[in-house]
């Protein structure tokens, strides 16, 4: 159970790939769930959306880490999945789910970094007493 809570509710440390794709899926499925399969009124369906955010922006600031980037670059990167939320409409929201497909690619393909960073040790990194 402390591995799950770490990953959705922790934003420091760094996470690897097939941890941050999992819990993605995750989020992104809840969100489906609550966005098209629940009817909850609208003051509920805002409380969920806030708290399922704020386990994005978690997951998000442990993989832009081991990226090397700040946590901070979560905001915008949630921002644009807001916009283009559940399908573009307008132009912005089209440059919105072109940007969260490269960020996607980053996040999800290419590999962190392999040595210690300002954000701690590699994911998996073996400690040598």
């Amino acid at each position: 159970m402390t591995a799950l809570a770490d990953l959705f509710l922790n934003s420091t440390g760094r996470i690897g790939r097939s941890r941050f794709s999992a819990g993605a899926v995750c989020l992104i499925g809840a969100w489906i769930a609550v966005d098209v399969l629940l009817r909850t009124p609208g003051w509920l369906h805002a409380l969920i959306s806030a708290a399922l955010l704020y386990l994005g922006f978690c997951v998000l600031s442990q993989r832009l880490h081991d990226r090397g980037r700040s946590g901070w670059w979560s905001g915008p990167i949630l921002l644009a999945f807001a916009l283009a939320w559940p399908q573009p409409l307008t132009l912005l929201d089209w440059v919105a789910t072109a940007a969260l497909a490269l960020v996607a690619f980053d996040l999800a393909i290419l590999p962190g970094q392999k040595t210690f960073n300002r954000y701690g040790a590699a994911p998996g990194a073996q400690r040598h007493r």
